[in-house]
Protein backbone atom coordinates (compact mmCIF):
# COMPACT_ATOMS: atom_id res chain seq x y z
CA UNK A 1 0.00 0.00 0.00
CA UNK A 2 2.87 2.31 0.81
CA UNK A 3 4.40 1.71 -2.63
CA UNK A 4 1.08 2.49 -4.28
CA UNK A 5 0.73 5.68 -2.27
CA UNK A 6 4.25 6.77 -3.23
CA UNK A 7 3.53 6.08 -6.91
CA UNK A 8 0.30 8.07 -6.73
CA UNK A 9 2.07 10.97 -5.03
CA UNK A 10 4.82 10.93 -7.67
CA UNK A 11 2.24 10.83 -10.45
CA UNK A 12 0.42 13.83 -9.00
CA UNK A 13 3.69 15.74 -8.57
CA UNK A 14 4.82 15.01 -12.13
CA UNK A 15 1.40 15.96 -13.50
CA UNK A 16 1.46 19.28 -11.64
CA UNK A 17 5.01 19.93 -12.90
CA UNK A 18 3.97 19.22 -16.49
CA UNK A 19 0.84 21.37 -16.20
CA UNK A 20 2.84 24.25 -14.75
CA UNK A 21 5.53 25.17 -17.30
CA UNK A 22 8.11 27.33 -15.54
CA UNK A 23 10.03 29.52 -17.98
CA UNK A 24 12.45 32.20 -16.83
CA UNK A 25 15.11 33.89 -18.95
CA UNK A 26 14.06 32.15 -22.17
CA UNK A 27 15.67 32.92 -25.53
CA UNK A 28 14.34 35.81 -27.57
CA UNK A 29 11.82 35.07 -30.26
CA UNK A 30 11.06 36.93 -33.46
CA UNK A 31 12.36 40.28 -34.61
CA UNK A 32 14.27 43.11 -32.90
CA UNK A 33 14.20 46.85 -33.64
CA UNK A 34 16.49 49.61 -32.33
CA UNK A 35 14.98 53.10 -32.10
CA UNK A 36 16.47 56.02 -33.97
CA UNK A 37 18.22 57.33 -30.84
CA UNK A 38 19.60 53.86 -30.05
CA UNK A 39 18.08 53.74 -26.56
CA UNK A 40 14.89 51.68 -27.04
CA UNK A 41 14.94 48.01 -27.99
CA UNK A 42 11.69 46.44 -29.21
CA UNK A 43 11.22 42.72 -29.76
CA UNK A 44 8.39 40.76 -31.32
CA UNK A 45 7.51 37.97 -28.92
CA UNK A 46 5.00 35.12 -28.64
CA UNK A 47 3.55 34.20 -25.27
CA UNK A 48 0.64 32.41 -23.65
CA UNK A 49 -1.91 34.72 -22.02
CA UNK A 50 -2.27 32.10 -19.25
CA UNK A 51 0.85 33.68 -17.76
CA UNK A 52 0.18 35.51 -14.53
CA UNK A 53 2.20 38.53 -15.63
CA UNK A 54 3.35 39.80 -19.06
CA UNK A 55 6.97 39.06 -19.99
CA UNK A 56 9.72 41.59 -19.39
CA UNK A 57 12.56 42.36 -21.78
CA UNK A 58 15.61 42.98 -19.57
CA UNK A 59 18.88 44.49 -20.82
CA UNK A 60 22.25 44.01 -19.10
CA UNK A 61 24.73 46.58 -20.39
CA UNK A 62 28.50 46.50 -20.50
CA UNK A 63 31.09 48.56 -22.32
CA UNK A 64 31.20 46.20 -25.32
CA UNK A 65 27.78 44.53 -25.43
CA UNK A 66 24.14 44.57 -24.40
CA UNK A 67 22.59 41.25 -23.39
CA UNK A 68 18.83 40.82 -23.68
CA UNK A 69 16.90 38.30 -21.61
CA UNK A 70 13.19 37.58 -21.77
CA UNK A 71 11.83 37.18 -18.25
CA UNK A 72 8.55 35.26 -18.19
CA UNK A 73 6.20 34.34 -15.39
CA UNK A 74 4.77 30.88 -14.77
CA UNK A 75 2.31 29.48 -17.30
CA UNK A 76 -0.71 27.50 -16.21
CA UNK A 77 -1.27 24.98 -19.00
CA UNK A 78 -4.51 23.59 -17.61
CA UNK A 79 -6.89 26.10 -19.27
CA UNK A 80 -7.14 26.35 -23.04
CA UNK A 81 -4.83 29.18 -23.94
CA UNK A 82 -3.81 30.29 -27.44
CA UNK A 83 -0.54 32.12 -27.94
CA UNK A 84 -0.45 35.89 -28.31
CA UNK A 85 2.04 37.83 -30.43
CA UNK A 86 3.07 41.21 -29.07
CA UNK A 87 5.76 43.86 -29.07
CA UNK A 88 7.75 44.37 -25.87
CA UNK A 89 10.36 47.05 -25.20
CA UNK A 90 13.21 47.93 -22.89
CA UNK A 91 15.14 51.18 -22.40
CA UNK A 92 18.94 51.29 -22.38
CA UNK A 93 20.91 53.55 -20.08
CA UNK A 94 23.00 54.69 -23.04
CA UNK A 95 22.59 54.30 -26.83
CA UNK A 96 23.46 50.90 -28.26
CA UNK A 97 25.97 52.44 -30.67
CA UNK A 98 28.58 49.94 -31.86
CA UNK A 99 28.05 47.60 -28.93
CA UNK A 100 27.11 44.02 -29.77
CA UNK A 101 23.52 43.01 -29.04
CA UNK A 102 23.34 39.44 -27.76
CA UNK A 103 20.76 36.93 -26.58
CA UNK A 104 21.60 36.53 -22.89
CA UNK A 105 20.23 32.98 -22.76
CA UNK A 106 22.58 31.49 -25.38
CA UNK A 107 25.15 34.14 -26.30
CA UNK A 108 24.03 34.41 -29.91
CA UNK A 109 24.46 37.75 -31.62
CA UNK A 110 21.19 39.52 -32.40
CA UNK A 111 21.03 41.50 -35.62
CA UNK A 112 18.51 44.32 -34.96
CA UNK A 113 17.02 46.54 -37.62
CA UNK A 114 17.73 50.25 -37.17
CA UNK A 115 14.50 52.23 -37.11
CA UNK A 116 16.19 54.93 -39.19
CA UNK A 117 16.49 52.37 -42.00
CA UNK A 118 12.78 51.54 -42.15
CA UNK A 119 11.09 52.37 -45.45
CA UNK A 120 7.85 54.27 -44.90
CA UNK A 121 4.63 53.60 -46.80
CA UNK A 122 3.52 56.72 -48.66
CA UNK A 123 0.21 55.04 -49.41
CA UNK A 124 -2.12 52.99 -47.22
CA UNK A 125 -5.59 51.83 -48.25
CA UNK A 126 -8.47 54.05 -47.04
CA UNK A 127 -9.19 53.60 -43.34
CA UNK A 128 -5.87 51.91 -42.54
CA UNK A 129 -3.50 53.17 -39.83
CA UNK A 130 -0.52 51.75 -37.87
CA UNK A 131 -1.20 49.52 -34.87
CA UNK A 132 0.93 47.91 -32.18
CA UNK A 133 -1.62 45.08 -31.95
CA UNK A 134 0.11 42.33 -33.91
CA UNK A 135 -2.76 39.85 -33.65
CA UNK A 136 -4.23 39.13 -37.07
CA UNK A 137 -7.94 39.85 -37.44
CA UNK A 138 -8.43 36.65 -39.44
CA UNK A 139 -6.26 33.81 -38.14
CA UNK A 140 -7.51 31.39 -40.82
CA UNK A 141 -6.33 33.75 -43.57
CA UNK A 142 -3.08 34.41 -41.70
CA UNK A 143 -2.24 30.71 -42.00
CA UNK A 144 -2.44 31.06 -45.79
CA UNK A 145 0.28 33.72 -45.95
CA UNK A 146 3.24 32.15 -47.71
CA UNK A 147 6.38 31.30 -45.67
CA UNK A 148 8.87 33.07 -47.94
CA UNK A 149 11.96 32.69 -45.82
CA UNK A 150 13.30 30.76 -42.86
CA UNK A 151 15.14 32.54 -40.05
CA UNK A 152 18.00 31.20 -37.97
CA UNK A 153 20.80 32.56 -35.78
CA UNK A 154 22.61 33.90 -38.88
CA UNK A 155 19.62 35.72 -40.32
CA UNK A 156 19.97 39.43 -41.00
CA UNK A 157 17.92 42.25 -39.48
CA UNK A 158 14.15 42.14 -40.06
CA UNK A 159 11.13 44.02 -38.76
CA UNK A 160 7.39 43.85 -39.42
CA UNK A 161 4.92 46.71 -39.05
CA UNK A 162 1.20 46.12 -38.71
CA UNK A 163 -1.83 48.12 -39.83
CA UNK A 164 -5.57 47.88 -39.25
CA UNK A 165 -8.89 49.46 -40.18
CA UNK A 166 -10.46 51.53 -37.36
CA UNK A 167 -10.78 49.32 -34.27
CA UNK A 168 -10.19 45.98 -35.98
CA UNK A 169 -7.10 43.90 -35.32
CA UNK A 170 -4.17 43.87 -37.72
CA UNK A 171 -5.00 42.76 -41.27
CA UNK A 172 -2.08 44.32 -43.18
CA UNK A 173 1.67 44.02 -42.59
CA UNK A 174 4.89 45.24 -44.16
CA UNK A 175 8.00 43.17 -43.46
CA UNK A 176 11.46 44.57 -44.24
CA UNK A 177 14.38 42.14 -44.40
CA UNK A 178 18.02 43.11 -44.85
CA UNK A 179 19.42 41.67 -48.08
CA UNK A 180 18.12 40.73 -51.49
CA UNK A 181 16.38 37.42 -50.86
CA UNK A 182 15.34 34.81 -53.38
CA UNK A 183 11.65 34.31 -52.66
CA UNK A 184 9.43 31.42 -53.59
CA UNK A 185 6.73 33.49 -55.27
CA UNK A 186 6.38 32.77 -58.98
CA UNK A 187 3.61 35.24 -59.83
CA UNK A 188 3.62 37.68 -62.71
CA UNK A 189 6.59 40.04 -62.24
CA UNK A 190 5.92 43.74 -61.66
CA UNK A 191 8.39 46.62 -61.85
CA UNK A 192 8.79 48.28 -58.43
CA UNK A 193 11.39 51.07 -58.23
CA UNK A 194 13.12 49.49 -61.22
CA UNK A 195 13.34 46.13 -59.44
CA UNK A 196 11.18 43.07 -59.86
CA UNK A 197 8.28 42.49 -57.49
CA UNK A 198 6.05 39.43 -57.52
CA UNK A 199 2.53 38.77 -56.26
CA UNK A 200 2.02 35.35 -54.72
CA UNK A 201 0.79 32.92 -57.40
CA UNK A 202 -2.91 31.95 -57.17
CA UNK A 203 -3.45 34.41 -54.32
CA UNK A 204 -4.01 38.12 -53.74
CA UNK A 205 -2.64 38.28 -50.20
CA UNK A 206 1.10 38.91 -50.62
CA UNK A 207 3.50 40.92 -52.77
CA UNK A 208 7.30 40.72 -52.47
CA UNK A 209 9.88 43.13 -53.84
CA UNK A 210 13.46 44.28 -53.33
CA UNK A 211 15.46 47.47 -53.78
CA UNK A 212 18.74 45.57 -53.79
CA UNK A 213 19.41 46.37 -50.13
CA UNK A 214 16.19 45.17 -48.50
CA UNK A 215 13.45 42.73 -49.38
CA UNK A 216 9.87 43.81 -48.64
CA UNK A 217 6.86 41.59 -48.06
CA UNK A 218 3.42 43.23 -48.06
CA UNK A 219 0.78 40.82 -46.72
CA UNK A 220 -2.89 41.02 -45.86
CA UNK A 221 -5.70 38.93 -44.43
CA UNK A 222 -8.25 41.50 -45.60
CA UNK A 223 -10.36 39.87 -48.32
CA UNK A 224 -11.26 43.34 -49.62
CA UNK A 225 -7.63 44.22 -50.32
CA UNK A 226 -6.59 42.90 -53.70
CA UNK A 227 -3.33 42.58 -55.59
CA UNK A 228 -3.50 46.07 -57.10
CA UNK A 229 -3.68 47.66 -53.65
CA UNK A 230 -0.74 45.63 -52.33
CA UNK A 231 1.31 46.54 -55.40
CA UNK A 232 0.47 50.21 -54.84
CA UNK A 233 1.70 49.98 -51.24
CA UNK A 234 4.91 48.26 -52.35
CA UNK A 235 5.57 50.79 -55.08
CA UNK A 236 5.22 53.71 -52.63
CA UNK A 237 7.60 52.49 -49.93
CA UNK A 238 10.33 55.10 -49.48
CA UNK A 239 13.36 55.41 -47.14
Amino acid sequence: MLAVAVCVALAVAVTEWIMKDRRHGEGLLGEVLVSGDGRTITALNSRAPCQQDPPLLVASESRDSVALVLKESDIDLRPQCDTVDEQITTKLQSPLGTRRLVDGSNGWTIAPLDQKRLANPQYLPPGYSPTTDVQWSDSSQHELLSPFFMRDRNSGPVWTRFYHRTSKKASLSITQIAGKLTVSAAGTPESIHGWIGRPTPDSNNTVTSTNGTYTFIVSTTDRDLHEAELLRIAKQLTP
